[in-house]
């Protein structure tokens, strides 16, 4: 007779690459929930550093750690950990953010309160390299059920979570596919709209996830170096294209969300300038303009143009004398 094979209620996926340092953090922060029903899939992406010795020597049953030699890159290798994953739900958590407890034990009782909920994700701790606490991001003050479609639309104006304390259930794929990796850049905030067209979901304002912030990171790397810009904008054509064939009342949020994302480039360009990289501002400026060409009216823009050139003091005076007229108006 033979044994069933009994499966893990959540797959909690880490995929990694060369991130050693942060990986026994997220790890433990796994290992220690309250809940225990789950399988912990590791995938190294070719690491080169010390993770697959870091991970072998780790005991814990629950552990399957899969070490693949070709580097499938961030979002293909978010794919891998999909495909090994055995239970009906599935989470992802990056090898350098960490879960707080309670996280996964909130995740599953809300969705097995709520079956006609796809999916939970919720506020997370914003944390330095060191780990230190920097902020708490909430984007709303309570819990909020969305239902099928309206979480598309705060998601349309900027990546408001990720995938970090996101718990989906595995039926969610059948219709939301994987990650595309044709992008480096939002290939997670794609993803999520994806499955925000799809499926309803909660979002829980209490933060159960630390978010790590460092130079180091993915992220960190494709805005240094200005590559988000095309991706986002073309990630906001595509779903836009989708969403008017199925839902016309989405046509009326297109130019909202294109000066949103304009602003976007616009803070990152005064971001990039005050830190001395004046290409990656003009850059995010010629981003700005091609999602709101309305942007060229703005003194603003003219102003970190100006700055971007090399003439930095002048666009600081600009904006010291911006900001009086802001507050002066503000008193009237």
């Amino acid at each position: 007779m033979k044994e069933s094979i009994v499966m893990p209620k959540l797959s909690v996926c880490i995929p990694t690459y060369n991130s050693a340092s942060y990986l026994p953090q997220a790890i433990e922060s796994v290992l220690q929930q309250e809940f225990t029903d789950l399988e912990l899939v590791i995938a190294d992406d070719a690491s080169t550093d010390e993770t697959p010795e870091l991970c072998r020597s780790m005991s814990d049953p629950r552990i399957r750690y899969i070490r693949y030699e070709e580097n499938a890159g961030q979002a293909g290798n978010f794919n891998r950990c999909f495909k090994e994953a055995k239970g009906e739900l599935l989470t992802l958590l990056s090898a350098d953010d960490f879960f707080l407890p309670g996280l996964l034990k909130e995740r599953v009782a809300r969705l097995d309160r709520h079956p006609r909920a796809g999916f939970a994700v919720g506020a997370l701790q914003v944390i330095d390299a060191g780990g230190a606490v920097v902020s708490s991001a909430s984007q709303w003050p309570g819990d909020r059920f969305f239902d099928r479609g309206e979480f598309l639309e705060p998601l349309l104006f900027g990546a408001v979570v990720n995938t970090l304390s996101l718990v989906f259930r595995r039926e969610c794929l059948d219709q939301t596919g994987l990650f595309n990796t044709d992008l480096t850049w939002g290939h997670d905030w794609e993803w999520i709209l994806r499955l925000a067209a799809h499926h309803a979901g909660f979002y829980v304002s209490k933060p159960l996830a630390a978010y790590r912030v460092h130079d180091a990171s993915g992220t960190a790397e494709q805005l240094n170096a200005a590559k988000n810009g095309y991706q986002e904008r073309r990630i906001l054509q595509d779903t836009f294209a989708s969403l008017s064939e199925a839902n016309k009342r989405f046509r009326k949020l297109r130019r909202p969300a294109f000066q949103a994302l304009s602003r976007r480039h616009m803070y990152f360009a005064e971001q990039a300038l005050f830190s001395g990289r004046k290409r990656v501002a003009r850059n995010n400026l010629w981003y700005a303009m091609l999602a709101d060409n309305l942007m060229l009216a703005r003194p603003t823009f003219y102003a970190l143009l100006a700055g971007s050139i090399g003439l930095v003091k002048w666009y600081t005076r600009y904006k010291t004398l911006r900001n009086a007229v802001t507050f002066s108006k503000a008193e009237s």
